[in-house]
């Protein structure tokens, strides 16, 4: 497995099937999809949606990771508190 995914990251996937890289390319687009509709529905303003989306198409990468990470600042983390998460109890 190991020589498998070293030929592919290399280029040289003679052993590679088919179905692995559209099954690698359809997560990325999935990927991808999923970033933009979260940027599409998370902002408001087309002054702030317009550099997130040309990030993410220009920058792939990227720009998922940063629009990932930023949207980890934004989130509601009350649930989480509710179930003991962030509890810090000092004896």
């Amino acid at each position: 497995m190991i020589t498998i995914l070293i030929r592919l990251i290399t280029l040289h996937a003679e052993n590679v099937i088919p179905e692995v890289i559209w099954g690698l390319v359809g997560v990325y687009l999935l990927m991808m999809l999923i970033t933009l509709t979260s940027v599409w529905g998370t902002y408001k303003s087309n002054k702030i949606r317009i550099p997130w989306i040309l990030m993410v198409v220009f920058v792939p990468f990227l720009g998922m990771f940063a629009h990932c990470l930023h949207s980890l600042t934004l989130a509601d983390l009350t649930p989480l508190k509710q179930i003991g998460f962030f509890s810090r109890k000092l004896s």
